[in-house]
């Protein structure tokens, strides 16, 4: 009877598929993979858009902050993606090749593995750790926040992570994604964190508990790190956040040999993932950095963007995509203003323009105008994005000294932003359920609403108060929406010329100075003492203390 925790029941079972590539022939290993897709499947497997359906826009507030939530997970795939899952595609099954279980070079690495382990090594002695390389290595690397992380879960996960084969009594792990911590790693460490990961594939394996603790020195414990990967015939191992190991000190270079010397010997292919700062940890030449460690990865910069929505690049194609998911009341189309603003606050970084045009989502939903404007992208950047804003700043600039300084200042979290705009949503809704006419609070309620849109807060209150003295406002909501309506730009008309002075003035806002001329004609009275009445003048009188 199998257990529960045996790697039968956590593994597929290999289903094997003819191969015409005559390299990919007889290899149970590669057999077992799933096909290879064209650019077309593939970008089609990649696609992840949130449900949406116009009539959500209708939907209460609070239904629809959740829904603007989904944008966390948006894809739109772009050329960039199905050529990162080209590259990983052919170097797994490349990695597998003279790998076949069961071989006279299988059992190989085996033998020699036993002999370095019997000399008190690692692996089988070099020369030289320094300048060790590897054919079967490669690098992506790219800015903060474009995703490549996401994307690269996303397409291996197309590939089962265990896979048994009964005939062979083996069971084979496809890859190891592992990520180097933010303080650095140590070989140890390293060595541990692959354990684990193996122990979750092949629970029945244990090999933490075997080879994990105690007080093996570090050779012994990576040659068994090392027998255990060719036994479970991992056919790639990406390590993520590589930039980290700067951080390591001393280690640095020792883990990156080691990391290498692995690959060497038992054949298998290692992806490198991190920001601009890996450039150094690899040890490349910036201009090297596109061409990156192997072939098949070019770095992942910001998006291109040619400015017109009419000749459309990378930036275009994605924000055409994202602007179609809009849960406001009063959706704005997209115009080639406002794409090429969303390009200035995000400058082409994928995770930020996303969170953004979530941000201003919320904005508008929270404060009832339901709609985006130039003006919400400003407030909003303002205030929920300063700790990206030195990151943006450096992007802008160019200036190599300050893109080193803050390549790798880590976006807000998605998570963190919507549990903002929720508490914003939940303490302006108690509050304008709380607070009536007449009471002290009232109006700075209502000014407090306008204040977080953007309006200047001593128009706010001048606004708020007017409301408030006009009656016709029940509660905080009723006179936030009443104070929005008054601030709004009334569209002209033909007939606007016909108009009275006094209709005029209805449709002025309370601190609109032009509403001191048009009192004057209605009331007889000068405009300075309208100004006054206002408060957007002093007295005079007491202010130079005449009698």
């Amino acid at each position: 009877m199998i257990s529960q925790n045996s790697a039968v029941s956590t593994a597929v079972t290999a289903v094997y598929t003819e191969q015409r590539i005559p390299r990919y022939r007889n290899n149970p290993l590669i057999a077992a993979l799933p096909p290879a897709l064209d650019d077309e499947a593939l970008g089609e497997y990649l696609y992840a858009l949130p449900s949406f359906e116009k009539e959500q826009r209708t939907w209460p507030p609070f239904e629809r902050l959740h829904l603007v939530a989904e944008l966390s997970s948006f894809m739109s795939p772009l050329q960039r993606h199905v050529v990162l899952g080209w590259a990983l595609d052919t170097m797994l099954r490349q990695g597998y090749v003279g790998r076949t279980p069961r071989t006279a070079a299988h059992v190989q690495v085996f033998q020699k593995l036993y002999e370095a382990q019997q000399a008190g090594k690692a692996f089988s002695p070099v020369d030289d750790l320094k300048h060790v390389t590897s054919q079967n290595s490669s690098a992506l690397i790219g800015v903060s926040g474009q995703g490549k992380t996401t994307t690269l879960r996303r397409l291996m996960r197309r590939y089962p992570q265990a896979i048994h084969h009964p005939d062979l009594d083996i069971t084979q792990i496809t890859y190891i994604h592992i990520e180097t911590p933010a303080d650095g790693a140590s070989i140890k460490g390293l060595a541990h964190s692959i354990l684990r990961k193996i122990d979750q594939l092949v629970p029945d394996g244990n090999y933490y508990q075997k080879y994990g603790k105690g007080t093996m020195s570090v050779e012994t414990i990576l040659n068994h790190v090392a027998r255990v990967m060719h036994m479970h015939c991992v056919g790639l191992l990406i390590v993520d956040e590589v930039q980290n190991l700067r951080h390591g000190g001393k280690n640095m270079q020792k883990l990156m040999a080691v990391l290498v010397s692995a690959s060497n010997e038992l054949g298998v292919p290692i992806l490198f993932v991190g920001t601009n700062r890996a450039i150094k940890v690899l040890g490349l030449d910036f201009s090297q950095g596109r061409r990156s460690v192997g072939s098949g990865f070019p770095e992942w910069g910001h998006l291109s963007a040619s400015h017109d929505l009419k000749e459309p690049l990378e930036w275009e194609d994605f924000i055409t995509t994202l602007w179609t998911f809009q849960w406001l009341k009063n959706p704005v189309e997209l115009t080639q203003a406002l794409a090429d603003l969303l390009f200035y606050y995000s400058q082409g970084i994928i995770d930020i323009a996303i969170k953004l045009f979530a941000c201003c989502q919320w904005q508008a939903i929270i404060d009832g105008s339901e709609t985006i404007t130039a003006q919400t992208f400003a407030f909003v950047w303002n205030r929920d994005f300063t700790r990206v804003q030195p990151m943006i700043d450096a992007y802008r600039s160019g200036d190599a000294t300050l893109l080193d300084q803050y390549g790798d200042i880590a976006p807000v979290k998605f998570s963190n932003l919507l549990d903002g705009a929720l508490n914003k949503f939940e303490g302006l809704r108690n509050q304008k359920a709380s607070v009536r006419p007449g009471h002290q609070d009232f109006a700075p309620a209502i000014a407090s609403a306008l204040v977080s849109i953007g309006v200047d807060k001593d128009r706010a209150l001048n606004i708020a108060d007017a409301v408030e003295a006009q009656g016709k406002a029940d509660t905080v909501l009723d006179g936030a929406k009443a104070a929005i309506e008054l601030i709004k730009p009334h569209k002209s008309t033909r007939r606007a010329k016909a108009k009275t002075a006094s209709s005029v003035a209805q449709e002025l806002a309370p601190d609109d100075y032009r509403k001191a001329i048009n009192d004057s004609i209605v009331k007889g009275n000068t405009i300075f003492e309208n100004l006054l009445s206002m408060g957007a003048v002093c007295n005079l009188d007491s202010l130079l203390e005449l009698e």
